[in-house]
Formats: structure tokens, sequence, C-alpha cells
């Protein structure tokens, strides 16, 4: 069974992909800046570094592991995602480890064109979305360029809301409220490590 490392374990649903791994008595690494972070799971391994730092990654990754990736926005670094996620993958192509689960978000890339206008007006008038969006895009950019097994996880509006137990990805249905939940994004996630249902492909998933 392969390890799993996870780039933003401490995030809002990478945690929570971490949390459901556990659960399933994976192995999993977590990359972490926080000095006193202690494991208190015998199956999770916490490694102290920085995704922008090109050696912390080298410490994370093996050849037969697979990698997911739920680096959020961060105000202070504007590209943290697609730098984080150059480093990533250029470790991967090092290590020949081909396995990549990449969480983006509904909007990056050309799904931008098949936005409301309403949401199209609401980013580009907060200087902070504007950027996490494009920071986005340029992260999808790098992994298709890869050449590695990606996946791209494309979720609308994420909420705090309870786990659902189901999503639907790239189609349509009566009620949708284009929101999910941040537990069924993490289970379309942990689900994917499985089935590898969109390897090389972009899944947009709601509820």
């Amino acid at each position: 069974m392969n390890n799993i490392v996870v780039f933003g374990g401490t995030g809002d649903v990478g945690q929570i992909v971490v949390e459901k791994l556990l659960a399933q008595d994976r192995i999993v690494k977590i990359l972490t800046r926080n000095e006193t972070s202690k494991s208190s799971h015998m199956n999770l391994d916490l490694i102290k570094g920085n995704v922008l730092e090109a050696s912390s990654v080298e410490q994370c990754i093996e050849s037969q592991d697979i990698v997911i990736i739920a680096l959020g926005f961060n105000n202070s670094s504007l590209d943290t995602m697609s730098r984080g996620t150059a480093n990533i993958v250029s470790v991967m192509l090092d290590k020949e480890c081909n396995r990549l689960i990449c969480l983006s978000a509904q909007g990056a890339g050309e799904s931008w064109e098949h936005m409301p206008d309403s949401f199209k007006t609401m980013v580009l008038n907060d200087p902070i979305l504007t950027a996490s969006f494009k920071d986005h895009t340029l992260q999808e950019q790098v992994v298709k360029n890869s050449n590695l097994n990606w996946t791209i996880v494309r979720p609308t509006e994420i909420v705090n809301e309870i786990e659902s137990g189901g999503y639907c990805v790239n189609g349509y249905k009566d009620n949708l409220t284009f929101q999910i939940s941040k537990y069924d994004v993490a289970q379309f996630i942990v689900d994917e490590i499985s089935n590898s249902a969109y390897v090389n492909k972009v899944a947009m998933i709601t509820n």
C-alpha cells in the first residue's frame, strides 16, 4: 500500500483528508512549518519545512508515494500554490514519483469563462480573490504540463457543512447548490486515491 504525502495537510480540506486516510490505516506524511507540532498518531509523520523550499519538499517524497496538494492561498506570498506546486512536481519527477492529486477551485483555468457574471464581478472587485484565482490557474498549468499521472479537483464553493455522503462530478442534476461541504471534497480526494477514475482529467465537483 502506497504512503500518502499531503501538502497543505493542516488546512481546512487537507486536515480532513489526513483524518480520513488515517482512519483507513494509511501511512501519511505532512509538511508543516510549525516547530512545535508533534504527531499524535502512529501512522502520521510530521516533517518540518516550507513548501516554497525544494529541500523541504525533498524530505517528504519517495518514489512510490501518492502526493496530494491541498495548499491554501497565502496573503503574504501571492504565488504560494503555484510555486509550491512547481517544487513538488520537480521533486516528484526527480524521484520518479508519478501519482498527483491537486486541489484547485472552480473558476480557475478555462472554467473562468463558464462562471456567472456575478461571480466574475465579485472576484475582480476583490484583490485577494483575484490573486487567488490567478495563482490557482498557474498551479493548474504546472500540474498539466508535468507529465505525471495527475488529477485536478475543482470544487464549487467549499462550505463548512456536514458531510452529505455524495458529490456530483462533471455533471449537473436538479437542485444543485453549487456549494460543497469540505468533508465531501476530502472524500472525493480519498476516493480518487483508490479508484483513479480521473487520471489526467479535471474533476469539477459539487453537491
